[in-house]
Parts: C-alpha cells; sequence; structure tokens
C-alpha cells in the first residue's frame, strides 16, 4: 500500500493580493520610519516577509526578491506617508482591510524585527508600532502566549 501525498493546487489562498499588499505595506512603513532606507532595513524587510509568508500561506510564491523587488517599487510612496501628515489616515485604511486578518501578532512581531534592524529604533517607528497594536488591541495575554517569537524590544515598548 503507497500514500500519495500531494498539495492541493486548487485550494484557495488564505488571503488575497490586497491584503498582502496591506501587510506589506505596513511592514514597509517600519523600514522607511527613521528617515533613512540602509541595507540592514531591505534584509530585515526580505527576511520578515518570509516569514509571514511561510507562517500565513506556505503555498505562496513570494521570493526574497519579489519582496525587494516590492519595497523598491513602493519605498517613494512609502516615504512620502511618513514624511507627511496623512500616516493615520493611510493606517487606518491598512487596518480597515485586513482587520479579520487572524496573524496580527506575526505582523507586528515582523514590523518590529525590521524596525530595530538598522541599530535606530526612532520615534516614527515606535509611534507606528504602538499604534498598529492599539488599533488591533493586541493585549498583553498575546504578547505573553508566544514570548519565543516576540523579541525583547517589543516588551519594552508596550510595557
Amino acid at each position: 500500500m503507497t500514500l500519495n501525498i500531494t498539495q492541493n493546487t486548487r485550494r484557495a489562498p488564505v488571503i488575497g493580493a490586497s491584503q498582502w499588499s496591506n501587510i506589506l505595506k505596513l511592514v514597509g512603513l517600519m523600514a522607511v520610519a527613521n528617515g533613512r532606507f540602509v541595507q540592514d532595513d531591505m534584509e530585515a524587510f526580505k527576511d520578515a516577509m518570509m516569514e509571514l509568508r511561510a507562517v500565513v500561506d506556505p503555498t505562496l510564491v513570494m521570493t526574497r526578491r519579489m519582496a525587494q523587488d516590492w519595497m523598491v517599487i513602493h519605498k517613494d510612496e512609502l516615504t512620502a506617508v511618513v514624511d507627511g501628515l496623512e500616516y493615520d489616515s493611510e493606517l487606518i485604511a491598512i487596518f480597515k482591510e485586513i482587520r479579520n486578518f487572524p496573524h496580527k501578532l506575526d505582523v507586528v512581531t515582523a514590523m518590529m524585527r525590521v524596525g530595530i534592524a538598522d541599530g535606530d529604533h526612532g520615534h516614527m517607528e515606535k509611534m507606528f508600532l504602538k499604534k498598529t497594536i492599539l488599533y488591533w488591541n493586541i493585549r498583553s495575554h498575546e504578547r505573553f502566549d508566544q514570548t519565543q517569537k516576540v523579541p525583547a524590544p517589543f516588551m519594552a515598548i508596550t510595557a
């Protein structure tokens, strides 16, 4: 007796393209939030997106190169959001689109990892992270349930 194991390629994706776009924006905002975009930020962004892809939908075709290309294309748009006065409106628009997303803590963790990647965890990065946590109403018991996944600076910011 043999057991055939195959992947169901007809399976519907866990989340749609517009939701992925919003997740990319949230994590991307952290990469450009401190006003300068260095190689460490890019590497952290690519790492974070690969981890999110693995957690949210491992069957999704997204490579490190695709994440890098997305960031290069949207870097100016993200920088304009950070530099402008309408970042609250942009964040609310993003949160509305992914309000029922089940992996919110994973997204916040990815945002934190990108924010601290260059060694400079600035005011705007903290503000974006705090607004995300508050809007999504991530409670302290959720934070402690997944302590292994959350970097130490996350504990200090939300405490």
